[in-house]
């Protein structure tokens, strides 16, 4: 019996770590009529969120890796395709692609998934240019992790957002050395940032999100250590 009780409650609380960490895939349209698909894995009451963008001819899939240590920090994610991505509908349009940050945010609110806590925005290559942007046009978000960001990605350009939007604010910039035209952007955005930005260049030729596939340690510490200061997680 004894033996019979424990499996039961061993059983249970697998369930329940089971039930916590299932995402609920969220469909809604764009403000110009277009479906978009993300996950949105919940949190605590009052957790702050990771809103996630995925590079170019990728999708929400491409951060699964980073979701159980973001979701461990009791961080709230919500897991974006891109339109023209995955899952999401419409053609490749960057400049439509940040507006739907801010629908993304305004869903946030209107169903009261963020706390007064706020937003940070992670993205990868393009999504790291459309995450500096994103978070410079919106004050719910605390601050920007870019992942081997560029100078001029398709026209999306985040030099004049960490320089003037992102004043008071925060970003981590993330490159690797042999990745060239990513590192070089990030020490030229450093310069001329007036936000508090933190420029690390990590070793190897890595973009993007196989930072992670190169040395996931390394780099999900470096990202979860910014979050905790820059963002932090409060215990009830």
């Amino acid at each position: 019996m004894r033996t019979l009780l424990i499996s039961l409650l061993f059983i249970c609380i697998c369930a329940t770590a089971l039930a916590q960490d299932a995402a609920e895939t969220i469909t809604r349209q764009s403000a110009d009529g277009i479906q978009l698909v993300a996950d949105w894995h919940a949190a605590d009451s009052g957790a702050p969120v990771v809103l996630a963008l995925h590079m170019l001819n990728s999708r929400r899939s491409a951060y699964e890796p980073l979701l159980p240590d973001l979701r461990a920090a009791g961080y709230a994610v919500l897991n974006v395709d891109m339109r023209g991505h995955g899952d999401s509908a419409g053609e490749r349009d960057w400049p439509a692609a940040i507006a739907d940050v801010g629908d993304w945010l305004a869903w946030l609110r209107a169903h009261d998934r963020v706390s007064d806590v706020g937003v940070a925005l992670l993205g990868a290559s393009i999504g790291a240019n459309v995450a500096i942007i994103s978070c410079a046009q919106q004050d719910i978000c605390r601050g920007a992790v870019a992942l081997s960001p560029g100078l001029d990605y398709r026209g999306t350009k985040p030099e004049s957002a960490l320089a003037e939007g992102l004043a008071g604010r925060a970003a981590l910039l993330v490159a690797a050395h042999g990745d060239s035209g990513s590192a070089n952007s990030v020490r030229q955005l450093f310069a001329s940032a007036s936000a508090d930005v933190t420029a690390r260049i990590l070793p190897g030729r890595a973009h993007g999100t196989r930072l992670f596939d190169s040395d996931y340690a390394a780099a999900s510490r470096m990202l979860l250590g910014w979050l905790g200061e820059h963002l932090p997680v409060h215990d009830e």
